[in-house]
């Protein structure tokens, strides 16, 4: 039997306190915008390393999703929300005529200029401190692509970020959107059964495919398609959970099984002309 198998079995409170002891998210309280600002500046500090598996493999997987399912178009103004330190973007700069990557985040926008000033796509790309909910920077009916890739669980007022992404968005226009996926296996089987945290703000919140379409729906898109991809939370599980997820994941593609994969990829139009 190995050390882990020797360790005593707790029930409730003790077993979170093992499992967490042993690895996983420690959950930072969250209450409003400031909050989560202060988070990712505090993220952009440690220079925000790539946490769930190679960082050069899972971007590449990332922008494949992108190109495959969005596909941007050399005449399109592309927004990135939630842009982090757009590592997405600049390696979209070269497809696009214009994109513009926002984000709360001062750190994480200073991050995403210091990369743009030695890019050959400087002149085409912008980060700018932005609220996805508001938009502020963003004029009325000038994008052509939003995207936005892990930061939608992240966001407050999710009603209030696609009414703003709505708004800027270009008749015609299309939102491509990748989430984790409320209803993944491990969000409500495993983690609970250990007693793992899974939220890194306590305000964080992931949604289910049918919350997902709602909240596009309210928001005025009408052409909407989803899919899983494979997000497996490495950074955050037991090296051990690893392995079981990354098994399950297998038998989630081959089976088309969603709630045995991690994501959740969502594709919506704007109507083209104006109702």
């Amino acid at each position: 039997m190995t050390e882990l198998e020797n360790r005593p079995r707790v029930p409730g409170a003790e077993r979170r306190r093992f499992w967490s002891s042993f690895r996983g998210v420690v959950t930072t309280p969250s209450f409003n915008t400031a909050d989560i600002r202060s988070f990712f500046n505090q993220c952009a500090s440690t220079g925000f390393p790539e946490e769930h598996g190679h960082p050069q493999r899972l971007l590449e997987y990332r922008l494949a999703l992108v190109r495959s399912i969005a596909r941007p178009r050399p005449g399109d103004v592309v927004l990135d929300l939630g842009c982090g330190n757009g590592h997405h973007l600049l390696a979209l700069g070269p497809e696009v005529t214009r994109g513009i990557g926002i984000d709360v985040s001062p750190g994480m926008i200073e991050l995403a200029r210091a990369r743009l000033r030695s890019s050959p796509w400087r002149s085409n790309l912008t980060f700018e401190v932005d609220n996805a909910e508001e938009l502020k920077g963003i004029a009325d009916k000038s994008v052509d692509l939003a995207i936005c890739i892990g930061a939608f669980e992240h966001m407050l007022d999710k009603r209030a970020v696609l009414a703003s992404i709505y708004r800027v968005l270009k008749f015609g226009g299309r939102f491509f959107c990748l989430a984790p996926h409320a209803d993944y296996i491990w969000y409500r089987k495993i983690a609970p059964l250990l007693g793992l945290a899974t939220k890194h703000l306590s305000s964080d919140r992931m949604l289910t495919h049918d919350e997902f379409y709602a909240l596009l729906g309210q928001a005025g898109f009408r052409h909407i398609r989803s899919a899983p991809w494979t997000f497996i939370p490495k950074g955050d599980v037991p090296a051990l959970v690893t392995l079981l997820l990354t098994a399950l994941d297998a038998i989630g593609r081959q089976a088309r099984l969603g709630y045995l994969r991690g994501g959740l990829s969502l594709y919506a139009w704007k109507e083209a002309n104006p109702t």
